[in-house]
């Protein structure tokens, strides 16, 4: 069997592409669940006559296990909708395997990425959003999508259930420091693009990787990204060696270890966290998205 190869060239490529991993579903509330692959997680609704997904998961074979798992959790009703979080492969790369005739749903900027880049497996979406709020109704159900600006990938949106008090935002918060490259985190935006979402009402918080989370660990979360981004610039300011893992290692984790080394990953992460953050400063960011007008990113160029 050959599987779609994503952006991958190499047949060696393949086995990686065809593994299913199990699956854990949890219950959010009557008609929403989170999946997890152990590494990735993301959201699914049961609607009225149909299955809403959100994202793909970042493998053919894992779009499969996906799939499996939520017609075992909703027998008898197939995925009719899948709303992408953001463009990168690892959570929204195949949609061809995973629901080929299902509407997508993306934002605007989203949806140019993957047009211009054309992914095999990553299907282009149907149905095009812009504007930082879009109140959906599908199916019988109904949620709101929220994109802040930018934060992680191209176009990203976040899912707020108001009356489940659910808020769901693929890669950018999360309840440890594991995802320390944030090679995708556009910081100069980030911090306060997320801290807006906690001027809305919501209880418990749904990330794009590892466990759940609540509004605390949200915001401890905001304060982890922000005290580094304060450290790495001392780090300039004291003449640190910025561009060696080592002395960064050992300087962001005196500085930071005191309120933050409970959380979880910190002392294996925060080295190459601080190194991110430090290009940050020395370039000034990946692009458009880390500028204070990022919504020309694309703009006009790009035909959908």
């Amino acid at each position: 069997m050959s599987e779609n190869r994503g952006t991958f060239s190499r047949d060696s490529a393949q086995q990686y592409l065809s593994h299913e991993p199990e699956m854990q579903v949890t219950a959010l509330s009557e008609r929403l669940w989170t999946i997890s692959d152990g590494n990735c997680r993301t959201m699914f609704i049961e609607a009225d006559n149909s299955i809403i997904a959100f994202d793909t998961f970042g493998t053919p074979g894992r779009a499969r296990a996906y799939l499996k798992a939520m017609t075992a959790t909703v027998p008898g009703k197939d995925v009719k909708t899948i709303i992408y979080s953001h463009d990168h492969l690892d959570h929204c790369g195949f949609a061809a395997d995973l629901a080929p005739r299902a509407e997508i749903i993306a934002d605007d900027i989203c949806a140019r990425v993957i047009k211009l880049r054309q992914a095999e497996g990553q299907l282009t979406p149907g149905r095009i959003l812009s504007g930082n709020k879009n109140d959906m109704q599908i199916d019988g159900v109904e949620f709101t999508l929220l994109n802040p600006g930018p934060t992680h990938g191209s176009g990203n949106i976040s899912a707020w259930f108001v009356k489940e008090k659910i808020l769901f935002s693929s890669d950018t918060i999360l309840a440890n420091a594991r995802y320390g490259f944030m090679p995708d985190y556009h910081i100069a935006n980030f911090v306060k693009f997320m801290r807006s979402f906690l001027e809305l009402e919501w209880e418990t918080f749904v990330p794009g990787r590892f466990a759940l989370s609540d509004r605390a660990g949200f915001k401890k979360g905001c304060d982890f990204i922000e005290a580094v981004q304060l450290e790495t610039q001392n780090a300039f300011a004291e003449f640190v060696p910025i561009w060696a893992f080592e002395p960064m290692q050992a300087y962001i984790s005196n500085k930071l270890s005191k309120k933050f080394a409970d959380l979880d990953g910190f002392e294996e992460h925060i080295g190459q966290t601080a190194i991110r953050v430090v290009h940050h400063y020395l370039m000034g960011g990946w692009g458009l998205e880390d500028t204070p007008e990022a919504a020309v990113m694309l703009a006009d160029t790009v035909d959908l």
